[in-house]
């Protein structure tokens, strides 16, 4: 007897509905032994989850607040993968977004009319971003280098570089040393949404979410760039300057980033300071895999990721658990719902050997 996987010729989207649906239920009982491994009650440890997130403000708040930067980081992957490019450098361009508008906080505070400073720093995290996500595009489109290496290898640039300026000229000497900067004034912060900690940066997500859904689907350029992914020889063919598509939609990709980034410092945090990203440009990479790269998917695996997080993070705080026991937990639930993703498109064949 032997067992392989073959490609499905069609993959209805009932199929893949049908697929997710025994996807959470292996979650479930995947999580319920390792709620007695861990010697906890599962049925105690499932309420816990389900009245903390759904059924509290804070948990509500807490889903949001997250799953904002999911947004914006899927997003800037999925774009990249409409055109079969694998932007790895979200983490990267979402650090170069926070130091581009930080850069404006600390230097122009004070001296622009009302309204004009968060716009500069918004318009700065883009131009940081799409700059170092310009970086993989113009080698991969130059020179051919592998832009999956080259997007990977930035991030650590990127970290290291904001790292040294908090480290050394943006710390703020008044907090003991502690690699933060100062804190931004009020004309550089996002509004939030009454008594709440979610912010405008919410709105800003699905309104960008619009923008490049509607640039894929009803505009030329979104053709252009849904066709080089699907066929590079007859974009060629019909015109396309690939290697100039290349440059842009990396620039796009890394802007769309950076607004991560925007959205965190100015929205949550109201300053820089160190591990600022709590790994929101990785796990974009999967947000944009769970969503199929299509833009309005990233909206429900943003949702679905953030869920991920806030979850641990109540497992942390009501059982006590070591920070290495919640990342096992986000491990086994992201292998299990991307190995069950692997049988949407692949189904299990058996064959039988006759004698």
């Amino acid at each position: 007897m032997q067992f392989f996987l073959e490609k499905r010729v069609n993959t209805s989207s009932w199929g893949q509905v049908l697929m997710l649906g025994v996807a959470f239920l292996l979650v479930l009982f995947i999580s319920w032994f390792f709620f007695l491994a861990a010697g906890i009650e599962p049925m105690t440890a499932f309420q816990i989850i389900g009245e903390e997130i759904f059924l509290t403000k804070y948990g509500w708040q807490d889903l949001l607040v997250k799953m904002t930067p999911l947004m914006f980081t899927g997003l800037a992957v999925a774009l990249a993968a409409q055109m079969q490019q694998w932007n790895i450098g979200a983490e990267g361009q979402f650090h170069m977004g926070t130091f581009a508008m930080t850069w404006v906080a600390l230097h122009y505070d004070g001296q622009l009319p009302d309204g004009m400073l968060i716009v500069l720093m918004l318009i700065m995290a883009m131009i940081g971003g799409g700059f170092w996500g310009c970086i993989p595009g113009f080698l991969k489109a130059r020179f051919g280098v592998n832009e999956i290496i080259t997007s990977l290898l930035l991030n650590y640039v990127a970290a290291a570089w904001i790292d040294y300026l908090l480290f050394g000229a943006w710390r703020d000497p008044g907090t003991n040393n502690f690699p933060i900067t100062k804190e931004f004034s009020e004309a550089a912060q996002l509004p939030s949404f009454g008594n709440t900690s979610i912010h405008a940066g919410l709105i800003l997500a699905f309104v960008f979410i619009a923008i490049v859904a509607w640039v894929l689907w009803k505009t030329k350029l979104g053709f252009q760039i849904r066709l080089t992914g699907d066929n590079p020889d007859a974009a060629r063919y019909s015109g396309v300057n690939i290697r100039t598509l290349t440059i842009l939609v990396f620039a796009a990709s890394g802007a769309i980033a950076g607004l991560a980034g925007f959205s965190e410092v100015a929205g949550i945090h109201y300053r820089l300071q160190q591990n600022i990203s709590i790994g929101y440009g990785y796990t974009g990479i999967i947000v944009a895999w769970l969503a199929r790269n299509h833009p309005l998917g990233v909206v429900l695996s943003a949702f679905f990721m953030s869920i991920v997080f806030v979850s641990a993070e109540v497992l942390q705080i009501e059982y006590g658990l070591p920070i290495s026991m919640v990342y096992l937990y986000q491990g086994i639930i992201l292998f299990t719902v991307l190995g069950s993703d692997i049988f949407t498109e692949y189904r299990l064949r058996i064959t039988r050997f006759l004698v």
